[in-house]
């Protein structure tokens, strides 16, 4: 059962199942039409080619003028979107490089930006306790700093002449304290939580792949928009603000628990 719309009323958008959705703003598979910027340029405080008394006119500025005006009030004809051609065209190639079917590889794109706004969202709300708490913790061991690395493709695994045989891209982002750091990483379907030493978080996966998560988020895309849901209802909760309070509390007390053991020997250890 996924859960119900973070930020929506909660008698709104019941199917008739009752099932209880949580949903994030906007379907990657289908991006929402923004309005278009205003186009008009103030140009007072630029020349404009005329000539001025006691100076030769620069007509350059004026044709340099004149062809950025060209460009921006040009229409662009419908259907004439080389980039969406070129994008069609490479997941196609990718499809036939891999053997698969195109939906197939479609879908994986999709889930790619899903997964990626799902851990820059939760990145976000992070980072505005971080900034609240530091407020007390700045210049000791409990002090938090943040990063979001965007995707990085990893090898994971090897064949015998040691050459990359299978990859993964991760999309990540991290908050530390001198002891601890929370990782939080998304692939696939679903983004995982990991508390790890700060001394062992430059080895990536290597690292994470050695401690279970505290807490997995599995996610589903529709045409209806992304849903997401606990995995195992750990921790039992309802909206990401929940989740990122959680998450950040846990990190602050196995800081503590690393400090209480002896600080940066303790944590290597573990």
């Amino acid at each position: 059962m996924f859960g119900k719309n973070d930020g929506r009323h909660p008698q709104q958008g019941k199917s008739s199942s009752k099932e209880v959705r949580k949903f994030l703003d906007g379907n990657p598979g289908k991006p929402a039409q923004q309005p278009l910027p205003n186009r008009a340029v103030d140009r007072s405080m630029f020349g404009n080619g005329a000539p001025v008394p006691g100076q030769a006119a620069d007509w350059s500025m004026a044709v340099s003028e004149q062809i950025l005006v060209y460009h921006e009030s040009e229409p662009v004809e419908p259907g004439v979107d080389w980039m969406s051609q070129l994008k069609q065209d490479s997941l196609q190639f990718l499809a036939d490089q891999r053997g698969v079917h195109l939906q197939e590889v479609y879908r994986e794109s999709i889930y790619k930006s899903g997964i990626a706004i799902l851990v820059d969202k939760i990145y976000g709300l992070l980072q505005r306790y971080m900034f609240e708490f530091n407020q007390v913790a700045n210049g000791t061991e409990l002090h938090v700093s943040g990063s979001i690395s965007g995707d990085v493709t990893e090898v994971t695994k090897y064949n015998r002449f040691r050459e990359a045989e299978e990859t993964k891209t991760y999309f990540r982002a991290r908050f530390s304290t001198r002891l601890c750091s929370l990782v939080v990483r998304g692939c696939d379907d679903k983004v995982e939580c990991f508390l790890v030493p700060t001394s062992k978080v430059m080895a990536l996966s290597r690292t994470e792949n050695d401690y279970q998560p505290i807490s997995t988020i599995q996610v589903k895309i529709t045409e209806q928009g992304m849903m997401w849901r606990m995995q195992d209802a750990n921790p039992p909760i309802e909206t990401l603000d929940q989740l990122c309070m959680w998450l950040f509390s846990a990190m602050i007390q196995e800081t503590k628990n690393y400090a209480r053991l002896g600080g940066e020997e303790a944590a290597g250890a573990v």
